[in-house]
């Protein structure tokens, strides 16, 4: 049964990264079409595509609680969205960096830097009473919404304006991000982006389920708490797109891509992800959480701000202590929850 459970929730994690791919691939066809820049999909299209697979487990967790599938999923749930936002920022940020030292611009930090903040507040606001309300989510989806519009306004007022060498140095803009945006499929037509949209759709909704399942079934094997099982397990699962599509973006020298879905994808995360399983039925939101994993998720998140801000360039060194971050947070969650 045990063996069962961890090879279900390995092909539940192959699913949804290709579920992802195949969604992610049919929307950038359709940006290429559009000559959409490559700082927008990263913002928008990648970081939304990337977070598919955390929206897809909060969908189909909310499903199966109205349902009574499993009344219990909420730990899973909650605890898979606080761990893909602290995988994200620290151990994926660091892996990339010490592959490569990345830098961001000044446009990025003053923009998404706040929002990160913000977002992570609004779900503490939320969540005091110890329960996410279906007009809670309302408003955190809501919330996303608006940042998302005011992320396009604000792109496109950027490219407007005239990039000289100057401009470029000041703000460090990656000029990459401003090229029009080549599509993974060398011929596409609609017919075809949309059969791959759906076909990556139903791989999604299979494979979240799937997680879910074999995630409450390891958590009741070893008697280990599902926000547990969800933050160290599910909620590095879920990230494997993004890691996967950000050292894709470094090797092809694309830094806003990377550093654009990485910030992008956890406000997507804890705003649309949460949001929209929420808005099905009301999810319960574990203490511990609140407790524990939140202020620590303050402090990696506030680290690593400030890493990027310091020459706004993350260093090997710098990216190494976030993936050490990440293993002492790992170790202390492992142990707190025998206390």
């Amino acid at each position: 049964m045990l063996l069962f459970s961890i090879l279900f929730l390995i092909l539940g994690f192959f699913g949804l990264y290709f579920g992802a791919k195949f969604v992610i691939i049919s929307l950038e066809n359709i940006a290429d079409r559009l000559n959409i820049s490559h700082i927008m999909v990263g913002l928008t299209i990648l970081s939304i595509g990337t977070s598919l697979p955390e929206i897809a487990v909060s969908i189909m967790g909310g499903i199966d609680k109205i349902l009574g599938i499993d009344p219990y999923i909420d730990g899973i749930v909650i605890g898979n969205k606080v761990g893909s936002f602290m995988t994200q920022i620290t151990l994926i940020i660091g892996i990339l960096a010490v592959i490569k030292p990345i830098f961001v611009s000044k446009w990025e930090l003053r923009r998404e830097g706040p929002m990160l903040f913000i977002s992570v507040l609004i779900f503490l606001f939320f969540s005091l009473d110890g329960i996410l309300t279906q007009f809670e989510a309302l408003l955190m989806i809501i919330i996303y919404l608006i940042y998302l519009i005011f992320v396009i306004w604000s792109e496109r007022r950027l490219q407007k304006i005239k990039i000289d060498s100057n401009y470029i140095e000041k703000e460090r803009l990656d000029t990459v991000s401003f090229e029009q945006v080549k599509s993974p499929s060398k011929k596409s037509s609609t017919p075809r982006d949309i059969g791959i949209f759906l076909f990556g759709l139903i791989i999604l909704i299979i494979a979240a389920e799937t997680t879910l399942l074999s995630a409450h079934d390891l958590s009741r094997e070893f008697h280990i708490p599902e926000n547990v099982i969800g933050i160290l397990i599910v909620g590095f699962g879920t990230s494997l797109p993004e890691l996967v599509a950000d050292l894709t973006a470094i090797r092809r020298g694309s830094f806003g891509i990377a550093v654009g879905d990485i910030l992008g994808s956890n406000i997507c995360d804890i705003l649309l992800a949460t949001g929209s399983g929420a808005i099905i039925i009301n999810f319960n939101v574990p203490l511990i959480i609140l407790v524990f994993d939140i202020p620590v998720l303050f402090l990696a998140l506030s680290l690593a701000i400030y890493f990027l801000w310091t020459k706004k360039t993350l260093k090997r060194w710098e990216g190494s202590l976030l993936i050490g971050f990440y293993g002492v947070y790992a170790i202390l969650k492992l142990v707190m929850f025998q206390i």
